[in-house]
């Protein structure tokens, strides 16, 4: 019965905060997974999954988990749900929670919060790079993408050969 009680305490602590109001009425349709740019690239975030493990109450493994992190804010997922459910503010919720209860600390989210400011630099960098290098075939920036990064190592990480 404390199961029960903890996992009810858990979906009602994300649903009460401003951000995750729209959580209860999520009836799992999986169009903010099918939607997410992170999904497409890393399997193991699912948007339907965490509020899966947020509704079952799995708080410990849900807080501790990188993938509570992986999101980068685009709101795809709040544009196409049908529920008007805001994913995106329920994981800022999530990563308010974590920090506040000592999963991670304040020090975790500058990290990520300056990754993502990086990762859009970059972004920006390279479309400039190709439009003034004038590539306009997918083999050539796929040649000088691999070249470029190349010597970062997690880049090479986890990318079986060839996939992209």
């Amino acid at each position: 019965m404390k199961e029960v009680s903890q996992a009810h305490h858990f979906k009602y602590q994300v649903a009460s905060r401003t951000g995750g109001e729209g959580l209860l009425v999520c009836f799992s349709c999986g169009v903010c997974t099918a939607g997410c740019p992170v999904a497409e690239v890393e399997g193991g975030f699912n948007p339907r999954r965490i509020i899966h493990q947020i509704l079952l109450g799995e708080k410990e493994e849900l807080l501790t988990s990188k993938y509570l992190w992986m999101c980068v804010g685009c709101y795809r997922c709040t544009a196409h749900c049908p529920q008007n459910v805001e994913f995106t503010n329920i994981l800022k919720v999530l990563r308010e929670i974590a920090i506040e209860e000592g999963y991670v600390s304040k020090e975790w989210k500058a990290i990520i919060e300056d990754l993502d400011r990086e990762t859009q630099k970059l972004r920006r960098n390279c479309i400039d790079y190709l439009w003034e290098k004038k590539v306009t075939s997918f083999p050539e920036y796929l040649h000088l993408y691999a070249d470029a990064t190349k010597e970062l190592p997690w880049m090479r990480e986890g990318e079986p050969d060839g996939e992209r």
